[in-house]
């Protein structure tokens, strides 16, 4: 018998390995459990569903000023004679502020003109007695009687001069701001002084125009400002929007002496009020394939539901869609899970 060949050695004993190894794999082979197994379900947080009504409210920012004020003005030019007042000052309605040097030229004129008319109204007087007795023409009664009124016009005129050369409060405040000093020259409808009453505020805000549906004139308004609460009242809003913003103006007034002019204040204005309406949480919303949906747990299995959002209010959605109340959906995290999933309530709330 001859010699094995060294090639016809190592063929056999490799068939022979490889046989050995075949064998150790079918006995040793892992039990098909990872296939098989089944993932424990997922815990999520729940949101039962309830139908109910929705005050909502917006809030909006504005600055506090005065209820009244006014820039005031010289009504011709002139030189300023006087300043009676400082910024600060307290003032009646109708004090005299500031005084223009020709103050004295024209109440010369003044004086001169009502000693003028008085002088004439008095021999008007005369004549009229005389006339009843036939002892004056009637040329002569007519010549002094329109003698008497162009002295009144004058009289009158010189008035409303002299009153140009003062400036007065126009109602009782405080003196804002002074622009002019004694000496400088002012001239007509130059702004030298304003006026305020902040013993009221209004608050002036731009809403949109559905804030303007759930309004009513004279309603109170919850205001606030840093730690303070008022209650301010609504005394106007404007019902044709502005044609560049689309927003309308509304004034809130408010009377609380904690409040004082240029805060920064709060307003929250009312909504139209939402009847019978289903309400979830924003977190809860998925949006997939240009549609919104929610998941709904039914016995412990997920199901995606189709919904339409109607508004939005803070952290919720209004919405419509196959959902009914007592349904109970998934609240937050939505983004990682599929329809058919299983899934376990936190804490088996519901």
């Amino acid at each position: 018998m001859g010699k094995i060949s060294k090639q016809a050695f190592l063929s056999i004993f490799s068939l022979i390995f490889f046989l050995i190894v075949t064998i150790l794999l079918f006995v040793i082979e892992p039990e098909q459990e990872v296939k098989n197994k089944e993932f424990p379900p997922i815990v999520v947080e729940a949101y039962k569903i309830k139908i109910d009504d929705l005050e909502p409210y917006i809030k909006y920012t504005g600055r506090l000023e005065p209820y009244k004020k006014s820039d005031l003005k010289f009504e011709m030019g002139g030189r300023l004679g006087t300043k009676k007042v400082e910024p600060g000052t307290k003032v009646k309605k109708n004090s005299t502020l500031l005084v223009l040097e020709e103050y004295s030229l024209y109440k010369k004129y003044y004086d001169l003109a009502k000693k003028n008319f008085e002088l004439q109204a008095e021999e008007s007087a005369r004549l009229e007695v005389l006339i009843k007795k036939s002892l004056i023409s009637k040329s002569e009664f007519d010549k002094a009687t329109q003698k008497k009124i162009d002295l009144e016009e004058k009289f009158y005129k010189s008035k409303q001069d002299l009153d140009k050369t003062t400036l007065k409060a126009r109602f009782s405040g405080i003196v804002n701001t002074i622009e002019v000093e004694e000496g400088d020259t002012v001239t007509q409808n130059q702004i030298v002084a304003s006026l305020v009453d902040d013993s009221m505020l209004d608050l002036y805000l731009e809403v949109r125009g559905e804030v303007i549906k759930g309004l009513n004139l004279y309603e109170k308004i919850p205001v606030e400002s840093g730690d303070i609460r008022a209650i301010g009242e609504l005394i106007s809003f404007q019902t044709s929007p502005d044609l560049e913003s689309y927003t309308h103006q509304i004034k809130i007034r408010l009377k609380d002496k904690n409040l004082r002019s240029g805060l920064v204040a709060i307003a929250k204005l009312p909504l139209p009020i939402y009847k019978n309406i289903i309400t979830v949480p924003v977190a809860s919303i998925l949006s997939d394939d240009g549609n919104k949906y929610v998941f709904l747990i039914n016995k412990g299995v997920l199901e995606k539901k189709v919904i339409k959002i109607k508004h939005r209010y803070e952290d919720k959605y209004v919405i419509t869609g196959s959902i009914n109340q007592n349904d109970i959906i998934v609240s937050k995290d939505v983004a990682a899970l599929s329809e058919g999933q299983k899934v376990k309530i936190l804490g088996n709330k519901f």
